[in-house]
């Protein structure tokens, strides 16, 4: 089993394509069913949340437009997201984590356990804007890796690493 500096590291690589399955998808449609209430949950949220976000970019997992029968599709993504920053800050104190929300890009950051989930393109509701507008909102810089790129190797060491415990 690699490690997570060496699934890193794969980020970097130009050539690199990370194996996704559907068996691995089936796996996170059920993970990110979860309202996380420690770290290690919402770190295994965000992996899956990684996982169907990086496959429903691909070709071969892509849906029809409006097509709510598939396996994925972004209609599927971004009630969990809005949720999920919802959860994170009402519970804020019950995480150990950074989370910031760019007003003018539309994009939060959650940074867990060391890795930074980025989500783009996010809605921004009155709760949002009163945490935006807030002293709890701290930016933070982008670490520059595409946790997509690697979304397959995060969310199978996330599941060895459960295996073993």
């Amino acid at each position: 089993m690699q490690n997570l500096e060496q699934i890193i590291q794969l980020s970097s690589l130009d050539d690199h394509t990370s194996e996704i399955t559907i068996e691995k998808l089936i796996q996170a449609k059920e993970i990110i069913r979860t309202i996380p209430t420690n770290n290690k949950e919402l770190w295994d949220v965000l992996i899956a949340l990684n996982l169907i976000n990086a496959a429903v970019k691909r070709k071969e997992f892509k849906s029809k437009k409006g097509d709510k029968n598939a396996l994925i599709h972004y209609g599927l993504l971004k009630p969990r997201v809005s949720r999920l920053f919802h959860n994170l800050i009402d519970k804020r104190q019950k995480f150990e984590i950074d989370f910031y929300i760019n007003q003018q890009e539309k994009c939060a950051y959650i940074e867990v356990e060391g890795l930074q989930f980025s989500f783009h393109n996010i809605t921004i509701d009155e709760s949002l804007k009163a945490f935006i507008n807030s002293p709890l909102n701290k930016p933070k810089p982008w670490k520059g890796i595409r946790l997509q790129k690697i979304a397959g190797e995060l969310f199978d060491y996330m599941t060895k690493k459960e295996a073993l415990n």
